[in-house]
């Protein structure tokens, strides 16, 4: 699977184990995200692959996966679905949107359309899909689709918390607005017990208060 954002930043804080108690078979891997600034960062997402069979028991529940338009915004602005998930597109707005994506992983339009939910779409193949409105410029989206059941995405604390089996994973990292050489490189760790971890980016992040809507309701 390749990411155009996961490599080459330093782990500045290396992660410290606790037993708290779970049961024998999972464990919580709590992640903290910081930029330079220490300031938390929302939306990034990290990826599990664990290097083991996985049994069926152990794989997580995929949450419904909805990509909403409220107020001329893609909402949420990240989503993190498992490969062969359906994504819905409902448009919480009185006006029109026409969604679409040119990226290799999955390309599609959606014409326009308001107050209803278009068709659901399958997202089969890994990897990033930018999501865009050919009406409104600024409102963009992503996609992330991972052939992992284990993933995670920052909340506005910088926060996630992922449930995981005991054993070896590769973690790999992608945000919106990290490049190459200022995310994290792929981390091989193993997971025997409960992990709080802190890692902070080499670079700031801007906040995305959304776009000044001022064009009216078109």
């Amino acid at each position: 699977m390749k990411y155009k954002t996961i490599f080459s930043a330093l782990l500045l804080m290396a992660c410290s184990s606790m037993a708290l108690g779970q049961d024998e078979q999972t464990a919580t891997f709590s992640i903290t995200l910081n930029d330079s600034d220490g300031v938390p960062v929302d939306n990034g997402v990290f990826l599990f692959e664990p290097q083991f069979e996985v049994e069926a028991h152990q794989m997580p529940h995929q949450e419904p996966a909805i990509m909403n338009q409220i107020d001329k915004q893609f909402e949420p602005h990240v989503l993190v679905v498992k490969a062969g998930t359906e994504v819905t597109f409902p448009n919480a707005d009185n006006l029109f949107h026409h969604v679409y994506s040119f990226s290799p992983t999955k390309q599609f339009e959606l014409k326009l359309y308001k107050e209803f939910t278009a068709e659901p779409l399958r997202f089969d193949t890994a990897g990033v899909v930018d999501i865009g409105c050919n009406i409104h410029d600024w409102m963009l989206g992503y996609i992330v689709v991972t052939d992992s059941p284990y993933f995670g995405k920052t909340d506005s604390k910088g926060q996630s918390f992922i449930s995981l089996p005991h054993g070896e994973y590769t973690v790999r990292f992608w945000h919106p607005q990290v490049e190459d050489e200022k995310a994290f490189p792929s981390q091989s760790i193993a997971v025997n017990a409960d992990t709080e971890v802190t890692w902070a980016l080499g670079t700031t992040i801007v906040s995305d208060d959304g776009f000044d809507s001022g064009f009216g309701d078109y």
